[in-house]
């Protein structure tokens, strides 16, 4: 996550290359990553969750202070072959999740004024 920290982004392939040269290299999904590395031709990631313009979410602010791991909202990363959606992102969701935090359910805690 590049400075600030908000937004989750891909690594670069040459960054996910230098574990996968050598594990899950057979794997039909790593073989495609090494072939777009190969070309240095960007991968044409498919976007699984998205969250509106309207609400503010930061990846570094439920890292660093909910204590949030990837595998909270995205199941078993490590072990998956392909991303899904394991949890939806709902208000409802967010609500549970930060009323069993303790994190603020005020409305302008995610939500900018208008």
């Amino acid at each position: 996550m590049p400075d600030p920290g908000d937004k989750a982004t891909y690594p670069d392939t040459a960054k996910c290359m230098v574990c996968h040269v050598a594990i899950k290299k057979d794997s039909a999904a790593i073989q495609k990553l090494a072939d777009y590395n190969k070309k240095q031709e960007p991968v044409p990631w498919r976007r699984v969750y998205r969250v509106p313009e309207y609400v503010y979410f930061s990846h570094k602010v439920h890292l660093e202070k909910a204590h949030a791991t990837c595998e909270t909202c995205h199941g078993n990363v490590r072990e998956a072959e392909v991303m899904r959606k394991e949890i939806e992102t709902s208000m409802a969701t967010c609500m549970d999740c930060h009323k069993a935090k303790g994190a603020s359910v005020a409305c302008d805690f995610c939500h900018e004024p208008r």
